[in-house]
């Protein structure tokens, strides 16, 4: 698992950060926390996923990358459409991976 240097946090997520990648480094699953990773497949541009998948050997196959945490999957649907926003309006599109800095590597 890879975290973005800045990562999108929630008012409740940004209280808990360092707690929260040390449990998710750890695999410990968190009942309300959802992670925001670059897409796996090329043709979408995130994927939300719930902590439980923390537990699973095959996610780490994946390596996702962390690029937001939030409280609940109606706060990361929040996030993304943040993200997402604040992405077209830098980039006059939405080359997500350029935005994070990972134009042309590999997951």
């Amino acid at each position: 698992m890879q975290w973005a240097e800045h990562l999108y946090l929630s008012d409740i997520t940004a209280a808990k950060k360092e707690r929260i990648i040390k449990k998710a480094e750890q695999g410990a699953g968190m009942v309300s926390v959802y992670f925001i990773a670059l897409a796996s497949n090329p043709d979408n541009l995130f994927d939300i996923f719930h902590a439980a998948h923390l537990k699973e050997s095959a996610f780490y196959r994946q390596n996702p990358y962390i690029v937001g945490i939030a409280s609940g999957y109606d706060e990361a649907l929040e996030l993304v459409q943040h993200m997402v926003e604040d992405i077209y309006r830098e980039t006059g599109g939405f080359q997500v991976r350029e935005y994070f800095g990972q134009t042309g590597q590999e997951k």
